[in-house]
């Protein structure tokens, strides 16, 4: 469980309440598209991959020549949002050499679940093991059954992979596993009082999502805290030691996504933002100019500028300082129908979501203008799009069950994406 998290979710609460009053004020009209906006519209077909691919070679073109793409959803539980990023994925590895699938999961979660996924032959049930419940859906397994296939015949494989921090007990499991494939028994003590700190730390982020869990917050900053130095004295010391490159390279990771955790509990701890985090995790995969990195994650994370007044994402902004000129970001958006959403405090693997439905745009938004349009399914260039830099409110829903004008916030989209997806009409995804 993350302090930070909880500082963000307040944050973003106030400035979303700050929106309703601002929104509800708005005219009653409906806005239309300008001929200019008309003519950047393209076409999207959802008929099948092969159609699709054809209807989307600009943009294809466009992301290719960049090192590492964010895309992004609209809702972290739409069908379409994950069927069409899986066609862009295939296509972003078939022909532009991309090799690494990133998702809004955990580091050492994904790690686990990367070293089983091209023996397993219940892809499943590694799904349900390791992908917090978001994931957990037959449009993303699609994606992954493609990639063991792919690898099967493909000297250069693609590996999936995990940005973010939310538990730690996967941490303690891959150091424990390299310990002992290096042959290395020496550090047994700092793992089992890391372990114990993640034990605890876990109990308490899984116990959110009961009604009665009371989060004891002095054990957890005495245990963490301590936990956290603990860590960084092993990191020294695994650094020092001898063994192969890349098991020490693993295990260097491991280490550093449980101090991530453990950090904001560290005694006079500075606030570091999950995005700029989730942002160095990303980099920690381009090790030469052959390493091309594809990122599933929320709008939200994935702009190139926080949202709600600076409180809330921004992945994208600290990827263009790690790698200037070399991230190409899509939004997607959608008008109506439903989404797959959970009433869980917090997402984790055991998390189930649900389709509910989506309530319709606000006046004067993003969503409503281009629900305008007589293609259901269409993308364009920002830039060429929002010419005139519009500022409009735009729809931001995530796990929760609610998409009503508390979750809208004024962007401009050029500002925010390279390109953009909108589908008019969008469902809940099918759950495994």
């Amino acid at each position: 469980m993350k302090p930070i998290t909880l500082i963000t979710i307040c944050l973003a609460v106030i400035f979303q309440f700050n929106n309703q009053l601002v929104f509800a004020q708005q005219k009653d009209t409906v806005a239309k598209l300008t001929v200019a906006q008309k003519k950047s519209l393209k076409h999207v077909s959802l008929e099948s991959y092969e159609k699709f691919k054809a209807s989307v070679k600009p943009l294809i073109a466009e992301m290719g020549e960049k090192q590492i793409v964010g895309l992004g959803e609209g809702t972290h539980g739409t069908a379409e949002f994950y069927k069409l990023r899986y066609y862009i994925s295939r296509i972003l590895i078939e022909e532009k050499r991309f090799n690494h699938v990133a998702f809004e999961n955990d580091v050492t979660e994904m790690w686990l679940m990367n070293q089983q996924l091209n023996q397993t032959t219940d892809v499943t049930a590694l799904m349900k093991k390791y992908m917090i419940g978001i994931w957990q859906n037959k449009e993303t397994k699609e994606l992954l059954d493609w990639i063991r296939t792919y690898n099967k015949s493909h000297k250069k494989k693609v590996s999936v992979n995990g940005i973010d921090f939310p538990v730690q007990k996967p941490d303690i499991d891959v150091i424990t596993l390299l310990l002992k494939k290096a042959g290395i028994n020496s550090f047994q003590k700092e793992v089992e009082r890391l372990g114990a700190a993640a034990n605890l730390q876990d109990e308490a982020w899984f116990g959110m999502n009961q009604k009665d869990f009371k989060v004891d917050w002095k054990l957890l900053n005495q245990y963490c805290g301590q936990a956290y130095f603990t860590a960084d004295s092993l990191e020294q010391q695994v650094k020092k030691t001898e063994m192969e490159t890349s098991l020490r390279s693993d295990l260097l990771l491991a280490i550093s996504n449980l101090k991530q955790g453990f950090e904001p509990f560290k005694p006079k701890s500075k606030y570091v933002s999950r995005d700029s985090i989730m942002a160095h995790n990303t980099a920690l995969m381009i090790k030469g100019k052959e390493d091309k990195v594809i990122i599933w994650a929320h709008n939200a994370h994935l702009g190139k500028k926080e949202i709600y007044n600076n409180a809330v994402g921004g992945t994208g902004k600290y990827l263009l300082k790690l790698f200037p000129d070399n991230y190409f970001v899509l939004g997607t958006g959608t008008a109506i129908g439903e989404f797959g959403a959970t009433t869980d405090a917090r997402p984790v693997n055991t998390t189930v979501m649900l389709p509910y439905k989506l309530e319709e745009p606000i006046k004067g938004s993003w969503e409503e203008l281009l629900g305008t349009w007589s293609k259901n399914n269409v993308y364009f260039f920002t830039k060429a799009f929002n010419a005139d830099h519009l500022v409009k409110p735009q729809r931001f829903v995530g796990y929760g069950t609610k998409s009503g004008v508390s979750l809208y916030d004024k962007v401009n989209l050029a500002e925010l994406y390279d390109a953009f997806l909108f589908v008019k009409e969008s469902h809940a995804p099918t759950m495994l």
